[in-house]
């Protein structure tokens, strides 16, 4: 500093606008765990670590979605009938298929909440129960399949 002016030291160029390499989020986790700055917090932002907490909900879900599929074929090996279309599309090309797709189906959405789930949970109070009640609903089905699979071996 001479003469009472100030030396810029910035580039002028915003480091926020530069993306990690995907390698480096797999290797050397980043250190962004929440959102801080206002802005980011009216816009979708993906941070590199998320809550461990997180986890546990999303295993259950996931191993839910697979217990729904199996018990799913095993009902209709017994002479019931799917009744939502889009499934029953894919019952049709073969069990593999199928469990295939639901379980991506279901790993697709989980992600999506996990990436929208910090600006969820500041917006909405319940936005945290999402995942426990994906689980709850999920474990609803799974109880019904089986009271299904009882009555058809009565029946």
């Amino acid at each position: 500093m001479s003469n009472g002016t100030l030396f810029e030291r910035r580039s002028g160029r915003d480091r926020r606008e530069s993306h990690i390499p995907f390698y480096k989020m797999l290797f050397f986790k980043g250190k962004r765990r929440e959102i801080r700055r206002a802005d980011d917090r009216n816009s979708i932002t993906v941070l590199d670590q998320y809550k461990p907490p997180m986890l546990v909900p999303i295993l259950i879900v996931l191993c839910f979605s697979l217990l729904d599929a199996v018990l799913t074929l095993t009902l209709l090996e017994r002479g019931a009938v799917e009744l939502n279309p889009v499934m029953r599309y894919y019952i049709g090309h073969g069990p593999v298929i199928f469990i295939t797709f639901k379980y991506g189906l279901t790993a697709l959405a989980l992600f999506i909440v996990v990436v929208l789930s910090e600006i969820i949970t500041k917006r909405y109070r319940i936005g945290s129960l999402i995942l426990p009640l994906c689980g709850v609903v999920f474990g609803a089905v799974i109880v019904w399949e089986l009271y299904l699979l009882n009555s058809y071996k009565l029946a």
